[in-house]
């Protein structure tokens, strides 16, 4: 049960940083105005979507799937293995992609479309936590029947 415990805490972050940044996002012509805030923005998505890579190198590890060479391969061995669903997955990947983008500088940052992501796609990572949650069951019901 440490493993869901581990899960858990990283869920409760995850909703700790999109909580903080429903409170920060303002109007997209001031966010657009307003670096301090873009920054703000851009870093608070960054520590959100590390902890869904977080979560799913913990399930990764916690079901001995193996150990991926990359952040990538955790999504394409969990979709293969039925934990995420094809159309999640392609969400995962697009939040991941989001957060290199800010993070690696590859290419210029487009605000017009970091604000749509931030406004837009937070719903994402609901969807994200859903699912895991949906794992966490099973797995609760799985351990149940073997002890």
């Amino acid at each position: 049960m440490e493993h869901k415990k581990r899960v858990l805490a990283k869920l409760a972050e995850m909703d700790a940083y999109l909580d903080e940044l429903e409170e920060m996002l303002p109007p997209e012509e001031e966010y657009l105005q307003n670096l301090p805030i873009r920054r703000a923005c851009e870093k608070t998505i960054e520590l959100a979507v590390e902890t869904v890579i977080d979560v799913l190198a913990i399930i990764v590890a916690e079901e001995k799937l193996g150990f991926p060479a990359e952040e990538e391969s955790l999504v394409v061995v969990l979709q293969k293995k039925g934990f995420l669903s094809e159309k999640l997955s392609k969400k995962i990947r697009q939040m991941k992609g989001f957060r290199n983008i800010i993070v690696h500088k590859y290419g210029e940052v487009d605000n017009e479309q970091a604000y749509e992501f931030l406004s837009v796609h937070l719903e994402d990572f609901n969807e994200f936590e859903r699912a895991i949650k949906q794992y966490l069951q099973k797995l609760s019901k799985r351990q149940r029947k073997l002890s």
